[in-house]
């Protein structure tokens, strides 16, 4: 193998590395946003979201996104 064909083929693995990466990017930001709610309910078909302030999930434990909060008007 000449070093012209190694150059060549180290070309070739850097552009597939950053395809996989781009690729394991987008996957990680499609798995953070499937994550991102929580619908747990209690068999009475309650939300099970407890807290003041802040709100947790009582059955898995994850922070719940607090809606935006109007002080005034």
């Amino acid at each position: 193998m000449t070093q012209a064909e190694r150059l060549a083929r180290r070309e070739e693995l850097r552009a597939d590395i950053a395809k996989r990466e781009l690729e394991l990017e987008q996957m990680r930001a499609e798995e953070s946003r499937l994550l991102e709610g929580c619908e747990h309910l209690y068999s009475d078909g309650r939300g099970a979201a407890t807290g003041g302030r802040v709100k947790i999930c009582s059955i898995c434990g994850r922070l719940l996104k607090a809606r935006d909060e109007k002080l005034w008007g």
